[in-house]
């Protein structure tokens, strides 16, 4: 999944640093950084690859987004939204994505397409 025209696709996610307060200061092991994307229930072409997409902030909202003293739920919440269908192009690549140890510009290419 990707916009058609390009663009940048901006998922709506959060992150968090905790410590690991059983290690000692100095151990690099101590942060533990850790996100997530916040999703929703598909839409009808995203459905048909999986029951949840992900929410998107759009680039005029990027900054209220990013911006880590807004802590206006409400507001926030306002701004994700799930992309629109006809904006964005669907398309199966490897199963090689399906692995997190794996990694590179090869994952984004579409598969041919079968007959």
């Amino acid at each position: 999944m990707r916009p058609a025209d390009g663009s940048t696709l901006s998922l709506a996610g959060l992150y968090e640093v905790w410590y690991d307060k059983s290690l000692p200061e100095d151990d690099p092991k101590r942060v533990v950084p850790t996100y997530t994307i916040i999703t929703t229930t598909a839409t009808d072409s995203v459905g048909r690859i999986h029951d949840r997409m992900p929410m998107a902030i759009t680039p005029d909202h990027w900054d209220e987004w990013l911006d880590p003293r807004n802590h206006d739920v409400d507001q926030l919440r306002g701004l994700m939204a799930p992309p629109v269908d006809d904006t964005l192009d669907m398309y199966a690549v490897s199963t090689a994505v399906n692995n997190v140890k794996n990694n590179g510009p090869e994952l984004l290419q579409p598969l041919p397409a079968s007959n």
